[in-house]
């Protein structure tokens, strides 16, 4: 997707009266030569066009917030947002986005200094008490059974199982050779909801896992092949050993359990119990999907789906979707609402209730998981949702009467 930043601020540094460089001014007037730019650069300057399209976008929240709104320029070019009626006059969704920052500067600069309020009688989301983002910690737990609380705080060697040492090193588990490998040493590294974890096998393997996952993995490889056993969702980035191919066994618990053998590879695993099926993504080399009498192999950018005894490969799937949690990110593609909230709640560690009934809207965008809750959930107030945070827990609210009546009437149409 385009970069649109750089743009956006110069065209907020222009309508709030902010000195541009000469560069900036250059960059300006070459955006302006386009009519539809040029059109649309008029409106954001008119204050009564943006306080309507504030009020069209269901009276965005930003009070008290600026620094999120100086950020929403580094959302704008990464997010696309569902469309809705109000989006008829505008060209992208980069457009969009510069319409609601402007929009939101207006409100805050004219809240400042004593100028026309929005109304506020919508719902809004409500931060009474705020969400910190997930962290980098695990739980280790030994071949002899005792166990070890990780985090980036603890460095340097800490344990040895057999010919092998266990080293934590920013925030990374690994285990290093020295000595005889021992086959039968088993050790499980698991991360609880809120959670985060990357680990480096004996073999140069590389594992990370996200929120609510586990592995169970030798301490060192020994015999012809390499086993592995995960629950959740794991990346993975596989040595390549040609005599010696690596296993990921998951145990489903609705049909859906399953083997993938590689060779050397780049693949994620998505195993969680409360999905209806266990997704294999495939970014390099080949892997191998194995369900009972049910074998697939896998080409990048495919993903296995497995469920009720059955392999379903799709082709040209959405490779940055399926590993953005690996990368510090949430990203919704044509995800619905349980999707979106399933992820949120393992982050975050909070309990999702619905009130009323649930949005049926489809989500696109991404968002930082460094995140506090109440930032990611502005920024999915964009398309509609709204929330609010009690404590540990997360209210979805059914949608304004206006947006329902905008629905019923893009129906009838």
């Amino acid at each position: 997707m385009k970069d649109n930043s750089t743009i956006n601020d110069i065209v907020i540094k222009a309508i709030t009266d902010e000195k541009l460089t000469t560069d900036e001014s250059a960059i300006l007037d070459q955006w302006l030569a386009d009519a539809e730019n040029r059109t649309l650069f008029e409106n954001l300057r008119n204050k009564d066009y943006l306080l309507q399209k504030l009020i069209e976008a269901h009276d965005v929240d930003v009070e008290g917030d600026k620094d999120f709104l100086e950020q929403k320029l580094a959302y704008g070019k990464r997010i696309e947002i569902k469309r809705k009626a109000w989006y008829r006059d505008v060209a992208t969704a980069a457009a969009v986005i510069l319409i609601l920052t402007a929009a939101a500067f207006f409100w805050l600069n004219t809240r400042n200094k004593g100028g026309k309020e929005v109304s506020k009688e919508g719902i809004k989301t409500v931060a009474q008490t705020d969400v910190a983002p997930g962290r980098t910690a695990a739980l280790l737990t030994l071949a002899d059974g005792s166990k070890v609380v990780l985090d980036s705080s603890v460095a340097g060697q800490f344990a040895q199982q057999g010919g092998t040492v266990v080293v934590n090193e920013n925030g990374t588990l690994i285990y290093q050779q020295k000595g005889p490998a021992q086959s039968e040493l088993y050790n499980t590294l698991s991360t609880a909801n809120g959670q985060a974890y990357s680990m480096v096998f004996a073999d140069g393997s590389k594992v990370w896992l996200n929120a609510g996952a586990s592995i169970r993995y030798p301490v060192a490889f020994t015999g012809n092949e390499r086993m592995v056993e995960i629950t959740g969702e794991a990346y993975f980035e596989v040595a390549h050993q040609a005599t010696r191919p690596f296993y990921v066994h998951v145990s489903g618990q609705k049909g859906n359990g399953m083997d993938v053998q590689v060779l050397g590879t780049h693949f994620n695993i998505n195993a969680y119990p409360d999905e209806d099926v266990v997704k294999t993504t495939l970014l390099e080399g080949s892997v191998k999907i194995k369900q009972g009498n049910s074998v697939a192999l896998l080409k990048p950018a495919q993903q296995a789906q497995v469920n009720n005894d059955s392999i379903r490969v799709l082709s040209n799937v959405n490779i940055d979707a399926a590993i953005a949690w690996k990368n510090g990110r949430f990203n919704f593609y044509k995800a619905d609402i349980d999707a979106v909230m399933r992820q949120l709640a393992k982050w975050y560690n909070i309990e999702v209730v619905y009130e009323g009934a649930k949005p049926t809207q489809l989500f696109i965008g991404e968002i930082e998981r460094n995140r506090m809750l109440s930032q990611a959930l502005r920024v999915l107030e964009y398309t509609g949702l709204h929330c609010r945070i009690e404590g540990k827990k997360l209210v979805v609210m059914p949608p304004r009467p206006k947006q329902l009546q905008d629905s019923n009437t893009k129906q009838t149409k």
